[in-house]
């Protein structure tokens, strides 16, 4: 009985003190980057996620010898890296709440600029093999090849055959690589994510 009593307090003493390291690192970032917002207010919503990033590893780097073996992460560990930031960042909401939803909303907006790539122009054809193709020519004559292989709110458009030669689209794609069979290689190709008539 004695010694599961000393394990859970030995287990209690250890995870405190982890979240007192993830305190103090909570605390650097949170000085770290209210220093680099006196120093340049006009930060670009990139640039502060950037400052973020950098304040909480300097944090994490100068106390990375009070951390156990096994909650050390590798600065590759990508994963390690994003569950020790979400700790980081759980804590920075006592010390600088307005920082962090600074933080949320540049990575909202980033989210929001992240459109898919669209282009305008003409059908020439409809290919209907294991997959639909959608075939362009844009206004300048140059034609583009585009794959229907997820669904998406308008490719009933596509799938309903209400799209014909010579209708006027403006669509929206994403690339993705896929094998080509036929040419025995990796090669990139447009897929569909959005169709607009014109």
């Amino acid at each position: 009985m004695k010694k599961i009593f000393l394990l859970v307090v030995l287990f209690c003493s250890v995870a405190a003190h982890s979240q007192d390291v993830l305190e103090t690192i909570a605390k650097e970032t949170c000085s770290c980057l209210e220093a680099k917002k006196t120093k340049e207010p006009n930060l670009s919503d990139a640039d502060f996620k950037t400052e973020v990033g950098v304040c909480m590893i300097k944090s994490y780097s100068d106390h990375m010898s009070e951390f156990k073996p096994s909650e050390k992460v590798n600065f590759d560990d990508e994963e390690g890296m994003g569950k020790l930031g979400e700790g980081v960042a759980l804590k920075m909401l006592q010390f600088c709440p307005d920082i962090i939803m600074e933080f949320g909303r540049a990575a909202k907006d980033e989210d929001v600029k992240k459109e898919d790539p669209s282009l305008s122009g003409e059908v020439t054809d409809i290919k209907w093999d294991q997959f639909v193709t959608l075939q362009l020519k844009d206004q300048t004559g140059r034609n583009y090849n585009l794959l229907l292989l997820d669904s998406f709110d308008t490719a009933s458009l596509l799938t309903n055959n209400e799209i014909k030669k010579k209708d006027k689209l403006k669509v929206s794609y994403t690339e993705i690589e896929l094998f080509d069979a036929k040419a025995k290689e990796f090669r990139y190709f447009k897929v569909l994510t959005k169709l607009e008539r014109q």
